[in-house]
């Protein structure tokens, strides 16, 4: 199972910059293979991207990791796309811009 950072209100899976296996920069979700670890990292990473209310998000369980690479597929490595689940479980990325 993958556990990512999805916001109550509006169904946005938390992404940001991070480093890769290779070292290599890339923007994409963050996420955990441990409930509890994403738990109690949960505050310092958003905190660490600006955000400062971490109630307004939950630990969400994403249970397949094809699920995950589809969450980094639909982001493109682009800092100005936001990704969203769906009420209906279907993943959407808008752009900031």
């Amino acid at each position: 199972m993958y556990y990512v950072l999805k916001h109550k209100e509006t169904g946005e899976i938390f992404s940001c910059s991070q480093k890769n296996i290779y070292d290599f920069m890339y923007h994409g979700v963050k996420s955990w293979e441990d409930e509890d670890t994403a738990a109690a990292e949960m505050a310092s990473v958003l905190a660490g991207q600006g955000y400062d209310e971490p109630e307004k998000w939950e630990v969400f369980d994403l249970e397949e990791e094809h699920t995950l690479k589809m969450c980094n597929v639909k982001l493109a490595n682009n800092p100005a796309k936001r990704l969203y689940m769906r009420e209906d479980g279907r993943l959407e990325a808008r752009s900031d811009t």
